[in-house]
């Protein structure tokens, strides 16, 4: 007997995991369905069914992968690139865009090692290539930027954003004249920010009338742009053009004000324009910029109040619904407190909240609710709490995520808060990419 049943137990086991494997297929199938139509929540959700029913599913991770760094959550697309790579480690494109993700993080060590990987698995990708360049370039080893971008170009050579790298590696190396050549190329591809590198290098060259026809056309395509304002200044007070030359330097420094250069070329044109004692604090505001750390805090008690309020309406919309009550249940203490909370009486709306935990401690929401009352009420540490035991009880609870990221995030725990909002899409509280597009973008 025990014979017979060994084989069944076989076959059995067989067609249960070829089942998951399969469910796992269907899943990933719909979100590249989804995907491709534009439906960012439901293809994520897909994705996330995916990886639930088989942990071990690659591409699932992937692409969900790549559909978070669409939606600027690079936090969130980091961990699932962890998960792929830990599957399989032969994936090429999973090491070049966790090292872009990396590079948006400022983790350049981190980034450099993932194209390395990338570049190893797949000698011909050119965008780890032109991306490691960058990276040699900001380190400013320009010998390694020089020979990447040569290759990466080599397999790219309609890549206009490689021709414009190489062309501000070059200016790097003095290379103008180089560097004028590239920035030609990529504008003739159209990639018009490369004006702004060209009159930089015309501007070294001493071919002011180009460097200031160039620079005109920068700013026309960036009106924002504080350094082609500054180089266009330096042009013209070459030039002996001063008062024009402080016109640019002036737009300069108001389109930012922690450019030091602009300062200093201000103050030798108010030496030439007969303002010495002006000159003297514009020098003096240089050697100050440039010397002085601009490390800031935010305040963040306006992220917590807008998002709160949103949170509010959820709740009023999604719990505050008619149904049978049945005794000993918690909804009408739920209610009451919400209610209660609408008209602000919050901490009355608290106790409500209270006794519904008390009598169903098992019940996610009503943690939820109390953390979002809590919240408004100032209580971040109780509603921080209340998140984190609502997501125990509810492990998908996508708006406890959200909420529980908006308070991390005002304590300054700005990693883990972004993960939480993370969560918190994957989930499908899609307000959660808004936030993540505004705050966890860098």
């Amino acid at each position: 007997m025990r014979k017979t049943l060994l084989p069944i137990l076989g076959i059995l086991l067989s067609c249960h995991i070829t089942f998951a494997q399969n469910s796992a297929e269907t899943y990933y199938e719909e979100g590249l369905t989804k995907q491709t139509k534009g439906d960012v929540s439901g293809a994520m959700l897909a994705y996330t069914s995916a990886i639930q029913t088989n942990p071990d599913h690659a591409p699932s991770y992937y692409q969900r992968g790549l559909l978070k760094v669409s939606l600027k959550d690079y936090r969130g697309a980091m961990r699932d690139y962890d998960e792929a790579i830990g599957i399989t480690s032969k994936d090429a494109k999973a090491f070049l865009y966790r090292g872009m993700c990396r590079v948006i993080q400022e983790d350049l060590g981190g980034a450099l090692r993932d194209f390395n990987s990338a570049i190893e698995l797949n000698p011909n990708e050119a965008k780890a290539l032109l991306q490691r360049g960058q990276i040699w370039f900001k380190m400013e080893d320009q010998r390694r930027a020089m020979q990447d971008f040569d290759k990466g170009l080599v397999l790219e050579p309609n890549n206009a954003q490689a021709w414009y790298s190489r062309g501000q590696c070059k200016i790097g190396v003095k290379d103008y004249k180089g560097s004028i050549t590239d920035f030609t190329k990529a504008i003739d591809l159209g990639y018009n920010a490369a004006y702004a590198g060209r009159g930089n290098a015309r501007t070294n060259m001493n071919d002011l009338n180009g460097a200031i026809t160039d620079l005109t056309k920068a700013i026309q395509v960036n009106a924002n742009d504080s350094e082609s304002f500054y180089y266009r200044g330096l042009a013209r007070s070459k030039m002996g053009k001063f008062a024009e030359a402080l016109t640019d330097f002036n737009e300069s420094v108001r389109i930012n004000p922690q450019n030091y250069m602009a300062y200093y070329g201000r103050g030798v044109c108010k030496v030439k324009l007969g303002q010495p004692k002006d000159a003297v604090a514009d020098y003096n505001l240089a050697i100050e910029i440039n010397g002085a750390s601009a490390n800031t805090l935010p305040y963040y008690n306006t992220l917590i109040t807008e998002n709160t309020i949103k949170l509010l309406d959820v709740i009023v919309t999604k719990y505050t619904q008619p149904k049978d009550l049945s005794p000993g249940r918690p909804e009408v203490y739920l209610s009451r407190g919400i209610a209660k909370n609408t008209i602000g009486e919050g901490k009355s709306a608290v106790a409500d909240l209270d006794k519904a935990i008390e009598i169903e401690p098992t019940n996610a929401d009503s943690y939820f609710i109390r953390a979002v009352v809590k919240s408004s009420l100032g209580d971040q540490k109780g509603a921080l709490v209340d998140c984190s035991s609502a997501i125990k009880l509810a492990p998908r609870h996508a708006e406890a995520f959200f909420l529980r990221g908006v308070i991390k995030f005002s304590l300054l725990d700005k990693n883990e808060a972004c993960y939480d909002f993370s969560k918190s899409g994957e989930y499908g509280f899609v307000e959660a990419y808004n936030v993540i597009s505004q705050l966890c973008s860098k």
